[in-house]
């Protein structure tokens, strides 16, 4: 069975290109799960050049302050159903995203903060 996992990519052109060696590493060892990147959309063309992901959705970077864009961000990330998540941005915005997961959260490779009032969307 292939489990589903997420990775989570949103910083800037060099940042990107500079984990490349991550999303590789990522799909050798998981070369038979289902790999979904997580993205702006600057980068989605090179998420899906890279090889490395099976689907790449775009971060529509919902804002606390309205929640239907936040609800449909949460809907999103749960109709997933990843068992893992490798968070290579670790930021504030991620944080929140870890808090958004449906329970039991999958697997979180990253930093989360343990209170969610701490993760503020930027």
């Amino acid at each position: 069975m292939t489990g589903r996992i997420l990775v989570i990519k949103l910083g800037a052109l060099g940042d990107f290109v500079m984990a490349s060696g991550a999303f590789a590493s990522i799909r050798a060892f998981h070369d038979t799960d289902r790999i979904v990147l997580l993205t702006r959309p600057a980068y989605a063309g090179l998420g899906r050049a890279g090889g490395w992901f099976d689907e790449v959705w775009i971060d529509r970077r919902p804002v606390w302050w309205k929640p239907a864009g936040v609800l449909t961000h949460k809907r999103r990330l749960d109709s997933g159903a990843f068992e893992r998540v490798y968070d290579l941005q670790i930021s504030d915005r991620t944080c929140a995203y870890y808090h958004l997961l449906r329970r039991p959260r999958p697997e979180w490779s990253g930093v989360t903060h343990t209170i969610p009032t701490l993760c503020i969307y930027n």
